[in-house]
């Protein structure tokens, strides 16, 4: 007759090879927790039973760094209690002793958790009014919370819900973490309100509702451009009524208003009441064209209303023409006013520029009239006094570094009034530098975890010229444009929100600064491109093939148990088998064996089991255990331990 006795064999890698020459064998843990798994709140109370339904035992007994228990004869349950629970690791453990020896134990799972000290929402880079269409970065600051895989950042933009920002990093101790949320504000969202909340979701045996904190509102203010109210351009009116021209704009700082090139004879009264305006002429005699002039910090808008005067068919004037009109001329209408024939104009060649800071420029002013006293330019670099007898003048600078300058060309006629028109000069400066780098984080990043990317951009001009564009290798991810209209240079920041996946991991991230100045401008664009961004990815593993599998063996077969799995860092692994949980014991034959697999990283583990169904029934003979190693494919460990007992005689040899 022949024993086999097995010792406790540890296993710890990731290929499980079987050889079977009898049966194999199986044994649960007759232990049964109640709860089975427990949510807690840092600092309460906790209580679990740990029963069996065996009678036949030494004892049982609690393991635990916190709330243990000594083993207890004659029980069938102990509980572990604790009144203060504090140990962020804690993994009590229910233990039995059989009456042969054997032990088995069962893990109690306890989920610990604290809610955040504080939840705070804030404008990151920013303080003060915001700008229509500008981006902004929103940042909720949670602190000291856990565990971080079961927190949930809701934004909120009113009562409505915006995103859901959830964590893939495992963790259980308290950490101080940050959300954020981009935004684009409209003059819709003038005066909104912001909040983000933290939820802890803790599953079906977590509190309901959801533990949450929220932050306090952040109120925004969004500052536009002035924008027209639905309005007439065109008023008609009889000679000598009253009338009254409605300029009617909104817009954020309120904007100021200003009428020019008034012609009409008259009382003129300005009346403005919110966002309306109006003036207001008494006794309108002649036809005129006025110039509604709306401005705030953020850009200035022209309108013009005509007034038609209706004059009886004997008292209708001589028609006249006009020439076309300048930025600072006016357009007449027919009136009965004696007009002014005006029969030229000012032109600039070329009619606008673009200069890159510190480079020359120069600009021919002309005139068609040879009647006048003379022209020149005004401007704080390269201005010329009064010429005479000329037709041309030339506004050169050979070093322009004047960021606020406006060149004026001018003319003074023979009966003492000038004309003027004013060069748009648009002065550009490419960025000193342009970075990028990943916001309040370094090291490699977590699958399905948002990051912010940040691209610096110091010393540009002019800002709403620049457009800052997002590459992941070749692909163009986002556009980002300004509406701040600033000439002098200025450091400027754009973010960019990723969720990295495995299949990231190692892409480089670019941002470029490019000016686009318009068709004026130089072509192609300048450009400053940051240096890239190598990003590596953390993933939990992966099986090829998840699902448990069930497989029958004959005796004198080999089979292979194969636990692979993908991940990143490179996954370690880990066996548990029902037939090897006890110290020793002698297997019976034809009993199904459960073998548990666990590849498992610093993001997450999985587990996958195999059933093994030894047929047909066979002697209890040998039983060969054959593990490969899950980093080398060449090593091969073969672990037995086995004491044969042969009782054949004295003669017989082992």
């Amino acid at each position: 007759m022949c024993e086999i006795i097995f010792s406790r064999i540890f296993l710890g890698f990731h290929v499980l090879l079987l050889w079977m020459a009898g049966g194999l064998a199986h044994a649960a843990c007759p232990l049964e927790l109640n709860p089975p798994r427990l949510v807690v709140r840092y600092g309460d109370s906790v209580s679990v039973n740990c029963s069996t339904s065996s009678t036949d035992h030494e004892g049982m007994g609690w393991e635990a760094t916190f709330g243990g228990t000594s083993l207890e004869q004659d029980v069938i349950v102990v509980t572990w209690t604790v009144k203060n629970l504090t140990d962020w690791t804690i993994q009590p453990k229910c233990y039995i002793t059989s009456a042969d020896g054997k032990q088995c134990l069962e893990t109690f799972p306890v989920i610990l958790y604290k809610i955040p000290d504080r939840v705070s929402i804030s404008v990151l880079s920013h303080s003060g009014p915001m700008v229509e269409g500008t981006q902004y970065q929103l940042q909720c600051d949670i602190q000291n919370i856990a565990p971080l895989q079961n927190l949930v950042v809701k934004w909120y933009k009113g009562n409505e819900l915006l995103d859901n920002v959830t964590y893939s990093n495992v963790s259980k101790r308290p950490e101080d973490v940050s959300a954020t949320l981009m935004i684009s504000p409209s003059r819709d969202d003038d005066g909104d309100q912001y909040r983000c909340r933290a939820e802890l979701d803790l599953g079906p045996e977590g509190p309901q509702p959801h533990p949450t904190v929220t932050s306090e509102p952040l109120n925004i203010t969004v500052h536009y451009a002035p924008e027209f109210l639905p309005g007439n351009d065109t008023v008609e009116v009889s000679a000598g009524s009253d009338v009254s021209l409605d300029c009617s704009a909104e817009g954020n700082p309120p904007p100021e208003l200003k009428w020019t090139n008034n012609t009409a004879e008259g009382n003129a009264n300005e009346i403005t009441v919110g966002r309306l305006r109006t003036l207001n002429i008494s006794r309108v005699t002649a036809n005129a064209t006025y110039n509604c002039i709306v401005t705030n910090s953020l850009g200035s808008i022209t309108k013009q209303i005509h007034v038609l005067v209706d004059v009886p068919p004997q008292q209708h004037p001589t028609m006249f023409s006009t020439a076309p009109s300048t930025p600072e001329t006016m357009t007449t209408l027919p009136g009965t006013a004696k007009p002014k024939l005006v029969t030229f104009s000012l032109e600039l060649n070329p009619p606008r520029v673009v200069v890159r800071y510190g480079d020359s420029v120069s600009v021919n002013c002309s005139t068609s009239s040879t009647d006048h006293e003379g022209m020149g330019w005004e401007a704080t670099f390269g201005g010329t006094s009064l010429e005479q007898d000329v037709n041309v003048v030339t506004w050169t600078v050979y070093n322009l570094t004047d960021w606020t300058i406006e060149p004026k060309c001018y003319i003074n006629l023979i009966d003492g009034e000038q004309l003027s028109i004013v060069l748009p000069v648009i002065l550009y400066k490419t960025p000193d530098s342009v970075s990028i780098s990943v916001l309040n984080h370094s090291g490699p990043m977590v699958e399905g975890t948002q990051y912010q990317l940040q691209c610096d951009i110091q010393n540009i001009a002019p800002l709403q010229n620049l457009v800052v564009k997002w590459y992941k290798g070749n692909e163009l991810l986002d556009n980002v444009t300004y509406s701040n209209v600033s000439k002098r240079p200025e450091d400027v920041s754009a973010t960019l929100m990723i969720s990295p996946s495995r299949d990231d991991d190692g892409d480089q991230y670019r941002c470029r600064a490019e000016l686009d100045l318009g068709p004026e401008g130089p072509q192609p664009h300048p450009t400053v491109t940051s240096e890239p961004l190598s990003i590596t990815v953390h993933y939990p593993p992966t099986f090829s093939r998840p699902e448990a599998e069930n497989l029958d063996i004959r005796v004198g077969e080999e089979i292979t148990l194969n636990c692979t799995a993908t991940g990143r860092p490179t996954p370690l692994y880990r066996w548990q088998s029902s037939d090897f949980q006890e110290a020793l014991f002698t297997p019976p034959s034809e009993v199904p064996g459960t073998y548990t697999c666990t590849a498992y990283n610093q993001i997450g583990k999985i587990s996958k089991t195999f059933t093994v169904n030894p047929k047909p029934k066979g002697d209890r003979t040998t039983f060969w255990v054959i593990i490969g190693s899950g980093l080398g494919l060449a090593i091969v460990v073969v672990i037995v331990y086995a004491i044969v007992k042969y009782r054949a005689g004295p003669n017989s040899i082992i």
